[in-house]
């Protein structure tokens, strides 16, 4: 485990490759746990509470997706999960994000400073798709920065998504009404927002979403473009009313689409970035988290 801390501030982030081996998420640089003033905690893990299984999410978690590679190859074949490593394809059907499949892990190389540590990982061909993956943590204050840059170092052109999935909780405080979610660049109409039959719906106030009172149920909801607008800056703040507990994640980035979801006390927000790279190009870009308590 590494660990960023300074008077306010403790973030604590996985060791590659050894603590967090899921086929999902990006082993560099996931973080764990944030805990402001020595009391309040900001992260939580997936728990899907009915026993259903967990694809093996927590804290700060990156996925890189592009999963169609996985159709180019037969069984027995290998293809690449960027961010995990080289995955053998065991049956006919597609990369699924819950399932285990036998890996070739990236090497991951760490380099530390007092407040900043980088991962950097990848450049490892398969069937002409290589990508280098550099990602680098850094601590101010009560703000964790992370950014990215990412090199096409493959002989084919590469299309792929990132996000990162947000296990967020205020202090392990249920998500109830208390918890307002906003993201400016939403159209958001007022009124219950219907998610999947199977789950509880968000409401808002045309402003901000909100869950049923301490509802434990999973909910859902992605929004597309058609409900996205323009902003000057694309960012989302969880604020719980009552406690005075706030997180706002900036991006640098034109968000491509959102997805929120909510499970138990946690509620993740999710801004996805999307590219397409040439063999040696570059994409750069960054997310800034702010931890309050006001």
């Amino acid at each position: 485990m590494y660990t960023l801390k300074n008077p306010r501030m403790l973030v604590e982030i996985a060791e590659p490759n050894a603590e967090c081996r899921t086929s999902r998420f990006d082993r560099a640089g996931f973080v764990t746990r944030v805990r402001l003033d020595g009391k309040y905690e900001f992260l939580g893990q997936e728990d899907m509470l009915d026993g259903s299984p967990s694809s093996g999410g927590m804290g700060l978690c990156s996925e890189i997706v592009c999963d169609p590679l996985s159709a180019e190859v037969a069984v027995g074949e290998k293809f690449p999960k960027f961010g995990v490593g080289l995955l053998t394809k065991e049956t006919e059907e597609p990369y699924y994000f819950m399932n285990s499949y036998p890996c070739e892990d990236y090497p991951v190389g760490v380099a530390e400073t007092r407040n900043q540590i980088s991962f950097g990982s990848g450049n490892v061909a398969c069937g002409g798709y290589a990508m280098e993956q550099r990602k680098v943590i850094t601590l101010e204050d009560t703000t964790l920065t992370i950014a990215y840059e990412f090199i096409n170092t493959g002989s084919k052109e590469l299309t792929f998504e990132e996000y990162c999935h947000n296990f967020i909780t205020l202090n392990r405080k249920k998500v109830n009404r208390d918890y307002r979610l906003e993201i400016p660049c939403l159209e958001i109409p007022a009124g219950e927002i219907k998610t999947l039959d199977i789950c509880t719906p968000f409401y808002s106030d045309g402003s901000s979403l909100s869950k049923s009172e301490e509802s434990m149920v999973f909910a859902l909801y992605a929004f597309g473009k058609e409900q996205m607008k323009p902003v000057d800056t694309y960012q989302w703040k969880l604020t719980d009313l009552k406690e005075g507990l706030v997180v706002t994640e900036t991006d640098d980035f034109t968000v491509d689409k959102v997805t929120v979801w909510s499970v138990g006390d946690v509620i993740s927000p999710e801004m996805f970035f999307k590219a397409t790279l040439k063999p040696g190009e570059k994409a750069c870009w960054s997310r800034k988290y702010t931890f309050e308590k006001q």
